[in-house]
């Protein structure tokens, strides 16, 4: 599944990386992997196996370190913490450990606006005009290149922009990856990744901009997401952090999970690596998206990135979903909104190649399995999961009862190296399952 969902991010993030060759990428150790004889196989010994695949990978040196978590809908199954959050201070992981979860935010973004849906502030099929009027004049460019005469050629708006199209990354809008395109660098030179907090006029700024496509017409990775949280705020009348904060971090007890902007932020805070051009891993310091990640003041504040997280706080929203909105007590969307975050939203002729022919669909936030089988990996049918920019990845199986998230912290490059990581541990978690 791993390579599907790679392929697809590629897709649609347009990352420079490079990848090592296929023998590079796949010489893995078999040292501390000993087979388990079939009479003693238990979901222990499957677990146990977590811990020896995740230091190969360290060993191998792709990544510092690795936390990943295992759980079904009511607890914590196993948890496995390896290498360094920080190799310069020798900071061991832990499960304790906080992690830039970047794109991870989308699906928090998405059942925060399904609340307002549920509570009738907001339907499905508003236009987003209604929130933000500028979208009512927006523009769709028939080449995201100048013409002739040194502008973007635009037409008409075929038919409105709503919430359904910006959960389904369907509204048109392009995104921060795309530097090779005239509109994608206006866009990024107009400032769109300013890091000041201020979720209003960074949407501004994107609404200035034609749309790459007609809305409802093509899947394309956005920034539809930064646009539902500014529409959290304007339904909600608070802040997108507050609104996070009140109706989900606080009744899921996720204490260590939200937005980061200063010093105080950095508490347990894993480090983001990156190689240089010999290979050797190093601290990233910059020219990235937005700066580095590892210094003070670079915190982004988006409905589409931002949060930083723990393996435990993530894997508590990952039951609530399981548990078909709820979680110890705390309801935080219906059973139906969540049947329907899980559904395909997404036709078929709107999907990337890439995901047609691994079996995959888009639900509301986050990509959802229709034929495991197109795969090529351990997977189950109706299995929701997404990634972030930092190499963070999870993933739930509501037909296992199944959760699992596996985190690391790199910043993707000219000289990255692939991990297996979020392969092997699904795999394992699956190899689990006892019933």
């Amino acid at each position: 599944m791993k390579n599907i969902l790679r392929a697809a991010l590629a897709l649609s993030l347009a990352l420079a990386a490079c990848a090592k060759s296929a023998d590079e990428s796949t010489n893995v150790s078999a040292a501390n992997l000993a087979s388990v004889s079939p009479a003693d196989k238990s979901a222990a010994d499957q677990y146990a196996r977590i811990e020896a695949v995740l230091q190969d990978e360290v060993d191998r040196g792709v990544r510092s370190g690795f936390v990943a978590m295992i759980a079904d809908e009511r607890k914590v199954l196993h948890t496995t913490a390896v290498g360094l959050a920080d190799i310069e201070a020798s900071t061991a992981m832990s499960a304790e450990t906080r992690f830039r979860i970047a794109s991870m935010t989308k699906p928090i973004t998405t059942v925060a606006l399904l609340m307002l849906v549920e509570e009738g502030r907001v339907l499905l099929n508003d236009p987003v005009a209604l929130y933000i009027p500028a979208f009512a004049d927006m523009r769709v460019a028939t080449s995201p290149f100048k013409d002739e005469t040194g502008a973007i050629p635009t037409e008409a708006l075929a038919r409105p922009v709503t919430i359904h199209h910006l959960l389904t990354h369907t509204a048109g809008l392009g995104y921060v990856f795309d530097n090779q395109t005239d509109l994608g660098k206006a866009i990024l030179e107009r400032g769109v990744l300013a890091n000041d907090g201020d979720l209003k006029s960074r949407i501004d700024v994107i609404t200035e901009y034609p749309l790459y496509q007609q809305p409802g017409e093509k899947w394309q990775y956005s920034f539809a997401t930064d646009v539902a949280g500014r529409i959290v705020e304007i339904a909600s009348g608070m802040s997108l952090e507050a609104f996070m904060d009140t109706n989900i971090f606080t009744p899921l007890k996720m204490a260590d999970t939200e937005f980061f902007f200063d010093q105080s932020d950095f508490d347990r805070l894993a480090t983001v690596y990156t190689f240089d051009d010999e290979g050797a891993m190093i601290p990233f310091d910059g020219g990235g998206l937005s700066g580095s990640p590892n210094k003070n003041g670079t915190g982004w504040y988006s409905g589409g990135a931002g949060l930083v997280s723990t393996a435990g706080d993530y894997v508590r929203f990952l039951q609530m979903l399981l548990n078909e909105g709820e979680l110890e007590g705390a309801r935080i969307i219906s059973p139906a909104t969540v049947r329907l975050m899980l559904d395909s939203h997404v036709p078929a002729e709107a999907r990337p190649e890439e995901w047609r022919n691994g079996g995959l669909t888009f639900g509301l936030g986050g990509w959802v399995l229709e034929e495991p089988g197109l795969s090529g990996n351990m997977s189950a049918a109706g299995q929701f999961g997404w990634g972030g920019y930092y190499d963070t990845t999870f993933a739930i199986s509501p037909q296992d009862r199944l959760a699992y998230v596996v985190l690391a912290q790199r910043e993707p490059g000219p000289n990255d190296k692939p991990s297996r990581a979020g392969d092997l541990v699904r795999s394992i978690a699956f190899g689990a399952l006892e019933n």
